[in-house]
């Protein structure tokens, strides 16, 4: 009867799949904050004392640490090997995009001084030669399509109020 209600004092084993998978769970926790430098606290904080909790179960916190503390290690460095590379993004540096070796500007072949509207700004219509007209962004200064006025948008005439019923005049 003692026996039943006695603690056990020896502790659970984990098998080796368990093992494989708190030390990766451990090491993957420490490589993310190492890489991107988190402070151990808050969420950090939540995740390490839940694997914590679930190795102390089976007397494993020592080789949880371990493995946090070389995922730590590994991330840090990862994370100066990709900045030194410039993989990795740098906050305060401003990258300017090249432009492609076989760039051409070229004069447009509308003119739009034919036409009959006048707006006020000077045609500076340009192509490049590497990109496509259907994929070309409108600019500040250019011209729709199709500028004619649609009738659905008229006042309607019986607005104008009631015309008197004359004869034309020719």
């Amino acid at each position: 009867m003692v026996r039943i209600f006695k603690k056990q004092d020896g502790k659970k084993e984990l098998p080796h799949d368990g093992k494989v998978q708190l030390a990766d769970a451990s090491r993957r926790l420490g490589f993310e904050v190492g890489y991107h430098r988190h402070s151990e606290i808050g969420w950090v904080r939540d995740k390490l004392t839940q694997i914590y909790s679930f190795a102390d179960q089976y007397d494993l916190r020592d080789f949880v640490k371990e493995h946090y503390n070389n995922g730590k290690e590994e991330g840090a460095k990862a994370k100066d090997r990709d900045t030194k590379s410039g993989l990795s993004r740098q906050v305060g540096s401003k990258v300017e995009p090249e432009a492609p070796p076989n760039f051409t500007i070229e004069k447009s072949k509308t003119d739009y001084a034919d036409s009959n509207i006048k707006s006020g700004y000077n045609n500076a219509d340009y192509e490049s030669s590497g990109s496509s007209e259907m994929t070309r962004q409108p600019r500040l200064v250019d011209l729709p399509d199709n500028i004619e006025r649609a009738k659905v948008v008229d006042r309607p005439s019986f607005l104008n109020g009631a015309r008197h019923l004359t004869p034309k005049k020719k």
